[in-house]
């Protein structure tokens, strides 16, 4: 992205500098020549500059510039969002195909989730995700995977505690009335 800011401003800054450079290479002609040529040649870029529809084209060139150095930032997160929006559904996606069929539960989860993120992008007009996305969209895979695994050894372990305290409760107060062989 940096790149490409760098690329923009030196357009425009070329843009900009086009008529002061026709000047300066105008004014590097013999001294005859320069005194036939440098008026006209500065009468014709200061009357296409001054014009209205040159004012609206040194304007928009200004608005674009800022939109690009402003707007970029915008489309970026919103990219960011989009990215991890379509990995949370994927995994469930993906998720809910795999216990369908825990049988065919061989084939690689974070690759079939990108190959779901990449359809749903296409789908809704973005283009498909670059590798620095895929690698986000696989750590997404992984911290989701590993978040379920851990509330599930969490409520395995509170399953476990409730269990045992349900054996020593029954067991502790069946004893007096259970009769002795």
């Amino acid at each position: 992205m940096k790149h490409r800011k760098l690329i923009l401003s030196a357009v425009l800054g070329t843009i900009l500098a086009a008529p002061v450079a026709l000047a300066q290479a105008a004014g590097a002609v013999p001294v005859v020549l320069a005194q036939a040529v440098v008026p006209s040649v500065l009468d014709t870029i200061l009357a296409s500059v001054f014009s209205p529809s040159g004012i609206a084209t040194v304007l928009g060139l200004l608005g674009t510039g800022v939109a690009f150095f402003l707007g970029g930032d915008w489309l970026n997160e919103r990219r960011k969002r989009r990215i991890a929006l379509g990995a949370y559904h994927a995994f469930n996606i993906v998720e809910d195909i795999a216990a369908e069929n825990p049988a065919d539960n061989g084939w690689d989860k974070a690759a079939r989730g990108l190959q779901v993120v990449d359809e749903w992008f296409r789908a809704n007009g973005w283009r498909p995700l670059k590798p620095h996305e895929q690698e986000v969209v696989k750590l997404s895979f992984s911290a989701l995977h590993g978040d379920q695994k851990a509330s599930l050894k969490a409520s395995q372990a509170r399953d476990a505690e409730a269990l045992s305290v349900a054996h020593s409760i029954t067991s502790s107060g069946l004893a007096p009335v259970l009769t002795r062989p």
